[in-house]
């Protein structure tokens, strides 16, 4: 599937696509003000919204704060493409390191992320106690990327 990727300032397809997929981020036609960057992957022949991750600063550090693709397209390598994309950006604003609280720390595991201890790291985590969509405690861990 061809596919764009682009920067935008719409949050609210966005804020639905995270909502759909267990993120617990409020359906909204505001971005939250910890966001600095977001971005859209899109169809490139329907304009369909496929993925969107959103680049945030939570507790003065730069945070990989939400990212998500569309359930029908999971296990593609789209999350992988859209973290990359917060990669560039992130060594364009010559950050050494992007945190993350990871719902799925498998995912980033696999991707190079280092888990880090609640006590050890900045806070950015997102509390939540449940998640409807998947119907489990959730426990999130804190992850960090290093450059």
């Amino acid at each position: 599937m061809e596919y764009i990727i682009r920067e935008t300032d719409e949050f609210y397809p966005l804020s639905v696509l995270f909502q759909e997929n267990g993120m617990g981020v409020p359906i909204s036609e505001r971005a939250p003000d910890q966001i600095i960057k977001m971005w859209r992957m899109d169809d490139s022949e329907t304009g369909e919204l496929m993925a969107a991750v959103t680049l945030e600063i939570r507790d003065n550090v730069y945070t990989l704060g939400d990212i998500a693709v569309r359930a029908d397209l999971q296990r593609k390598g789209y999350g992988r493409i859209m973290q990359d994309v917060v990669f560039v950006q992130a060594k364009k604003l010559k950050v050494s390191e992007v945190w993350a609280c990871a719902k799925e720390p498998e995912f980033y595991k696999k991707l190079g992320w280092k888990v880090i201890d609640w006590e050890d790291a900045p806070d950015i985590a997102i509390h939540c106690a449940e998640c409807g969509k998947r119907g489990f405690t959730c426990f999130p861990q804190i992850m960090k990327y290093e450059f």
